[in-house]
């Protein structure tokens, strides 16, 4: 049977622009560090750690002997299993890797908070330390150790363990933030970083970021569906920015852009998949390690069009991958050494238009093949809905390249990676319409 050609017509909705202001997502400037020691450092993990991601949980436990100069068998973690619907499976997964790592088993402390009963005890039924946030006993334990591990599953479960319905710290929670203000480190994949940031995202995805905006949990119960994005109260122990999971791998971009605008903070963060954003408190700098990488939303100079649907321009963007670091007070980068140039050298020619900006490890392809290492000036992706309901709309977003912006490209670790600084990128509202040419 003879495919009909399909042809695209995209009807752009015009816009008068007017500026957004936005505020640094500092709350902390060097002189304010200089008078404290407040020294902690954060291992954000973007989810799917695998066990045998040696970067990681090295970076993990070299940070935590240097709290208090301890050994590496002897240093103490205490794991957080709260987030997880088999706390004990997915604490006892953890510890495992710990030990592997060199940990004395010994040393490892599974912290009774969690909200589900795990199927795989019989003897115990774990929701019934649903309250143990409020437990003395265990925040005076929580003092004695040198890292704390937040285990994923839903990021909501944690805080309703952890802060009180009134959105005050529980004593646990108190504890943690005193070891983590003397130096302790503090780590977490998937709903274990969402949390890292006050705001966190409670739920949501690209496309309903875009299309409906952002909510707010009214309560820790409410319940947030699939698609709309929530917006509620995090442990806000990073305060840069909001932090998002799973990033690049399930097409995270859009809710990051739409949370980080409404919050009115400069940046927004991304971290992808069996990756990490390790931030030092002490030196505000921020080192990508892993396996994949970190977006950065910067919306210092970002416009927005008004207009009933959501749209920006001007917003910058970088990508970063193993070695590479950002400080966030001055915006400055440091890159790994094996990263190299890409400007008058790049590989690619050709960059047609991307269908799914939301679809798995497209953004990266955009960001890199498309543009950076591309001789275009400019790449472009879309979304769009064709259903009766939303009758073809959808988003265009084009990114474009500057004269501060670079490309950078290594073999490290015996794959290839890529880093990108200084992109420019617009996201403007679309109709489609789709014809059939007989």
């Amino acid at each position: 049977m003879r495919k009909l050609p399909i042809i695209f017509m995209l009807v752009l909705t015009m816009f008068s622009i007017t500026i957004y202001s936005f505020q640094a997502g500092a709350t902390e400037n060097k002189k304010d560090l200089a008078k404290t020691a407040r020294s902690g450092s954060l291992v954000i993990v973007g989810g799917a750690l695998s066990s045998d991601n040696e970067a990681v949980y090295k970076k993990y436990l070299t940070l935590a002997q240097q709290y208090k100069g301890k050994s590496l068998k002897d240093i103490k973690i205490a794991i957080i299993p709260a987030a997880s619907a088999a706390p004990i499976e997915s604490a006892e997964a953890y510890k495992d890797d710990f030990v592997r790592y060199g940990v004395s088993e010994k040393n490892i402390y599974t912290a009774p908070i969690a909200l589900m009963d795990d199927p795989l005890t019989k003897d115990v039924d774990e929701s019934t330390w649903k309250n143990n946030g409020n437990s003395t006993e265990i925040a005076e334990k929580i003092e004695e150790y040198d890292a704390i591990w937040f285990v994923g599953g839903d990021q909501l479960r944690h805080i309703k363990t952890l802060v009180t319905a009134d959105g005050k710290d529980t004593v646990v929670l108190q504890a943690i933030r005193k070891i983590y203000d003397n130096g302790a480190v503090l780590g977490g994949s998937s709903a274990g970083a969402a949390v890292m940031s006050n705001p966190m995202i409670a739920s949501g995805t690209s496309v309903g970021a875009l299309t409906e905006g952002v909510h707010i949990l009214k309560n820790f119960d409410q319940d947030t569906g699939d698609d709309q994005l929530f917006l509620t109260t995090g442990l806000g122990f990073f305060t840069h920015g909001i932090v998002d999971q799973h990033f690049l791998e399930r097409g995270r971009f859009g809710r990051l852009l739409v949370a980080t605008q409404y919050n009115k903070t400069r940046y927004g963060f991304g971290i992808d998949e069996n990756s990490a954003l390790v931030y030092t408190r002490a030196d505000e700098n921020i080192e990508v390690v892993g396996a994949s990488g970190l977006l950065i939303v910067d919306l210092q100079g970002a416009t927005t069009p008004k207009g009933k649907r959501f749209a920006m321009n001007n917003v910058t963007m970088h990508y970063l991958e193993k070695g590479d670091r950002f400080n966030v007070m001055d915006g400055t980068f440091k890159l790994n050494k094996l990263h190299v140039t890409t400007k008058g050298i790049e590989y690619y020619s050709k960059n047609p238009i991307e269908k799914d900006i939301f679809g798995s490890q497209v953004l990266k392809k955009v960001l890199t093949e498309d543009l950076i290492d591309n001789e275009a000036s400019k790449a472009e992706a879309l979304w769009f809905d064709m259903d009766d309901e939303k009758k073809g709309k959808g988003f265009r977003f084009t990114f474009r390249k500057t004269n501060k912006t670079e490309g950078f490209w290594g073999r490290i670790d015996k794959v290839g990676s890529y880093s990108a600084l200084n992109v420019q990128m617009d996201v403007e509202p679309i109709s489609i319409k789709i014809s059939v040419d007989k």
